[in-house]
């Protein structure tokens, strides 16, 4: 049976927007700077960090952030050695009249590409996706096996960390969201690539253990999002999206353009094997969240007069990663 490729997906309803986009189609928050009222609406940016970006670049992470303005802030693939305290700082003035401090959950699975949460509102630590998540035995001794053989057993592939994942929910006025953030394996772009099927094999777990939070706790949206690396087939978006214990059933991803309103990339892959394209993706329940509106930031696409009030260069994006920020705003059903 052939792979479904990323038209296909699209084509079958899989990425699904809320509303049209057209350029400069953003979140905006009123004149005041007031607060979303979070029984109402809620912000979120997912981003694929690069390691340490806001460890050495604080000014233009800080600059982004503040463009995105996002209540829930889901970084992938940030390295062990970054502290809770550099990333408190790095979000120092990012705070909304009345709050005291961001919440903060550093992951602990993942090895050198942990997922972290901030969230202006409080959440509960998921065990289930906070620890370390380690890969199924026999699927682990299989794929190391693969790699073993194609040469590609080193430290940076590890499987020791266990599966890229993180997870909480988040108190939004009477409702609970699950927010997770997720990074995949990286590279190999043969279908039948030990790569691929560690992609397969991550997002079957991940898929299994939201589904087992939704089964013991009350929760009444699910945001997914992070780094699929699809270089090879649709079939980690195809997992990831469900289906998950009602009344959630299927997720969908938002369907995200950049400020150009044309271009769908969120990885710039030039000067490497695999070319740009949409990498990474936001998913959610539309039975309780609607995408109100949404984009991909790159600081190419702001013009002067925002560049500079931000004090943004406008290749501050690309320096930063080598993907993209999400930014989606929604609205409770």
């Amino acid at each position: 049976m052939p792979r479904p490729s990323l038209a296909a997906l699209l084509a079958c309803g899989l990425l699904a927007s809320g509303e049209p986009r057209m350029a400069g189609r953003e979140p905006q928050r009123s004149a005041a700077g007031a607060a979303v009222q979070p029984d109402t609406s809620i912000r979120v940016l997912a981003w694929n960090v690069s390691g340490d970006s806001f460890v050495r670049d604080p000014a233009s992470f800080r600059a982004l952030l503040t463009k995105g303005d996002a209540d829930i802030l889901l970084f992938d693939e940030v390295l062990p050695s970054v502290t809770e305290t550099e990333l408190r700082g790095v979000l120092a003035g990012r705070l909304l009249p009345g709050q005291d401090d961001w919440h903060i959950s550093v992951g602990r699975s993942g090895g050198r590409q942990r997922g972290v949460i901030a969230s202006r509102l409080p959440f509960e630590h998921v065990a289930e996706l906070f620890e370390v998540v380690p890969y199924p035995p026999a699927e682990r001794e299989r794929i190391h096996a693969r790699m073993v053989e194609a040469r590609a057993d080193h430290p940076g592939y590890t499987m020791d960390g266990g599966i890229p994942v993180n997870g909480v929910i988040v108190t939004t006025g009477t409702r609970r969201l699950l927010v997770v953030t997720v990074d995949l394996q990286c590279c190999g772009g043969d279908p039948a690539s030990w790569e691929e099927e560690r992609r397969l094999v991550e997002t079957r777990e991940i898929r299994k253990l939201v589904a087992q939070v939704l089964a013991r706790t009350k929760v009444d949206g699910v945001i997914v999002a992070g780094d699929l690396n699809l270089v090879s087939t649709g079939v980690p978006m195809l997992i990831l999206a469900g289906p998950y214990p009602l009344p959630h059933g299927g997720l969908i991803a938002a369907d995200l353009r950049q400020l150009d309103g044309v271009d769908l990339w969120t990885w710039d892959g030039r000067g490497t094997p695999f070319p740009s394209r949409p990498m990474d993706f936001l998913f959610y329940s539309p039975s309780s969240l609607k995408l109100d509106s949404g984009f991909i930031l790159d600081s190419a696409d702001l013009d002067r007069t925002e560049l500079e009030r931000l004090k943004l260069a406008p290749d501050a994006s690309g320096k930063l990663s080598q993907h993209l920020p999400l930014v989606t705003e929604f609205a409770w059903q």
